[in-house]
């Protein structure tokens, strides 16, 4: 699975981060709460399903995330709730994920079908403190192999992960794999009259 990152740059409280993507198709968003929630902001022309996840380092004691989702009402009228991921309610979940090279806590799945309209999602914990990645959508999204490998860095880098680790994702560690067995190959091949006659004379 592919990723299409971009990382939240924030720096005022409660400014707003515009997803300008199909919130169908999967994208991730690397944020670091400091001392403040974190909101990202998108305009439907047309019923979707909108599904959120959040995902952060494992830790014996997790980040208590929570996220809620609201619409903005129309003439000024406040905003009403679509649905949230309240901290007491998550289950994290231990995974590795081979293309990142990383083990990773999850949350469930956060789905709920919208309608057109002007949407926010906000993602805090009580004292508003640390990193997190949120995705949104689960649509298949490839970028082509080197724009996958950019966006691995970009994630390893945002979780302060040394670029060594890029040789954990499957996207390096599997071709390098084949590359190293034909090598070898090439140099089996290549010496087989040796190898043949070295052979011949231990027997």
């Amino acid at each position: 699975m592919a990723y299409n990152p971009t990382i939240n740059l924030t720096t005022v409280p409660f400014d707003v981060v515009t997803i300008d993507s199909d919130i169908e198709t999967k994208s991730e968003y690397l944020g670091r709460l400091t001392g403040y929630p974190q909101m990202y902001e998108f305009i439907l022309a047309s019923d979707a399903t909108l599904t959120l996840e959040l995902t952060q380092l494992p830790s014996e004691d997790p980040i208590p995330f929570s996220l809620i989702a609201v619409k903005e009402n129309t003439n000024n009228g406040g905003v009403t709730e679509v649905g949230r991921l309240q901290a007491k309610d998550i289950s994290w979940i231990l995974v590795k994920d081979k293309v990142l090279g990383m083990q990773l806590l999850r949350s469930q799945v956060f789905s709920v079908d919208i309608t057109s309209g002007i949407y926010r999602v906000e993602v805090s914990t009580p004292d508003n403190f640390g990193p997190y990645l949120l995705t949104v959508g689960e649509k298949p999204f490839n970028p082509g192999y080197f724009k996958t490998l950019a966006d691995v860095r970009t994630i390893q880098g945002f979780f302060e992960l040394s670029s060594l680790s890029l040789f954990k994702s499957s996207y390096v560690s599997y071709p390098l794999g084949i590359i190293i067995m034909l090598v070898l190959f090439f140099v089996t091949w290549k010496r087989r009259k040796y190898l043949q006659d070295r052979f011949s004379l231990t027997n």
